[in-house]
């Protein structure tokens, strides 16, 4: 239907805008925090980093206050003797020969006491010959360290080399939220447009159907009139009158042509429901007389196959609201359906009753029963009971499927009440007519 294929249209695009804007908030909240989290980390960092600096000058510092108690002559000539001249390269410096091996204990003592365990290299440089005593530094840190210093009398370096590898920082995640958003926003458009695409082919479908079904049976009312009229003609002949069997044969020719015209009326009615272009002209309906006429069409028929109508018509205010036309039609289904699917000698029974401003009519027959997981399928549209061999039960399957219909725009409701193999109850409740 037009409004639904609209409402169903604007709701999916609402939808993809609504994930554009959310997707959009959440990679901007996303990235203003990975911001803030990286400013606390860049402060963390440049804490530490500082105490890692304070650290190791305190620890050098020691180191070489012990290496001064061997020489006591000299101590007083040591001003600032700890420099950093790279973030992870620091030096000491010292007026003579330092012994290698105990400068290692001392630095590891030292180191130990501050809890210093980050990886480092030692080198001893003798400004008075311009050489390297000692040296640890491998050639790649010799490279970008140099030992040289502009100092005179000794030093010793100390080198960190896993400094560089903590102060890396932490690859951003946001390009990977960029893609699974962007990824998440191409398949909604896709399926928004595939969704669009979709209704837009099922109601040109829809429009197609409606239009060959109801060219079709305009087309196919003209030979059905025809038929009817020719029947009629010779039905009240001399000729056929006298010809026992030609009457007989006309007859049954007479009562499958008027069965054809009700199928094709039948699809043509479903059809324009489902269109939604059928207008019901209300009326005050005695809805007492509309049975007495379906009882009266179906007398016929259910007496040929040894059967009975029988009817409670106990409403005291018969009167609804409703299309005389579609309200004769609801009777007729429910009339037609207890026939087709009872057994031999069919015995139906409508009855009517006054139900607090509302009227009730119950149309029971001994049939086969329905079951009870079928009992809400029945009024989909092309819906059959299985009955075993398929042909056993004409139809389309559309007759409940319009009762349906038909009491819902008359405002009315329609239930079922069944046992297999005892029959059903068909119960329409239409709001009574307040005059």
């Amino acid at each position: 239907m037009k409004t639904t294929a609209k409402i169903i249209i604007i709701l999916s695009i609402s939808v993809l805008v609504g994930l554009i804007f959310t997707q959009f908030f959440i990679v901007k909240n996303s990235l203003e925090i990975e911001h803030e989290n990286r400013e606390i980390v860049e402060e963390i960092k440049q804490l530490e980093y500082k105490n890692f600096h304070t650290e190791v000058t305190l620890a050098l510092t020691k180191v070489r206050d012990k290496l001064i108690s061997i020489n006591k002559e000299k101590s007083n000539i040591y001003l600032d003797p700890v420099k950093q001249i790279q973030p992870n390269y620091f030096v000491v410096s010292f007026y003579d020969t330092i012994p290698k091996d105990f400068l290692k204990q001392l630095i590891e003592e030292e180191f130990s006491t501050f809890y210093i365990d980050n990886s480092y290299q030692i080198g001893i440089y003798d400004c008075f010959t311009d050489s390297i005593i000692f040296d640890q530094f491998t050639t790649e840190n010799k490279q970008k360290f140099p030992l040289k210093w502009e100092h005179d009398g000794y030093y010793f370096g100390v080198y960190f080399s896993d400094l560089q590898k903590a102060e890396t920082e932490k690859k951003s995640s946001l390009p990977y939220m960029l893609m699974l958003a962007t990824f998440v926003i191409v398949i909604a458009s896709l399926f928004t447009f595939y969704l669009a695409i979709g209704i837009l082919k099922q109601k040109k479908i829809s429009k197609i159907t409606y239009d060959f079904i109801n060219n079709m049976t305009h087309e196919l009312k003209t030979p059905i009139s025809t038929i009817s009229l020719s029947t009629d003609v010779l039905l009240n002949s001399e000729e056929t009158n006298k010809n026992e069997r030609l009457n007989r044969y006309l007859s049954i020719i007479k009562t499958e042509n008027k069965r054809l015209e009700n199928q094709v009326e039948r699809v043509l009615q479903i059809a324009k429901l489902d269109k939604d272009v059928i207008k019901l002209r209300f009326e005050r309906i005695d809805i007492h007389e509309v049975i007495e006429t379906c009882i009266n069409t179906f007398g016929v028929p259910i007496q040929d196959r040894s059967g009975i109508i029988i009817s409670h018509l106990n409403a005291s205010n018969m009167y609804i609201e409703g299309d005389i036309i579609h309200i004769t039609n609801i009777i007729y289904n429910l009339f037609d359906n207890a026939n087709k699917y009872s057994p031999k000698k069919p015995r139906i029974m409508v009855s009517t009753e006054d139900l607090g401003g509302k009227l009730e009519v119950k149309i029971t027959d001994n049939g086969i029963g329905i079951k009870k997981e079928e009992s809400k399928e029945i009024f989909e549209k092309f819906y059959r009971v299985s009955t075993g061999d398929v042909h056993n039960v004409k139809g389309f399957g559309l007759g409940l499927y319009y009762v349906k219909q038909m009491m819902e725009k008359h405002g009315g409701e329609i239930e079922i009440e069944s046992k297999i193999g005892e029959g059903s109850t068909f119960i329409l409740t239409f709001p009574a007519s307040k005059n």
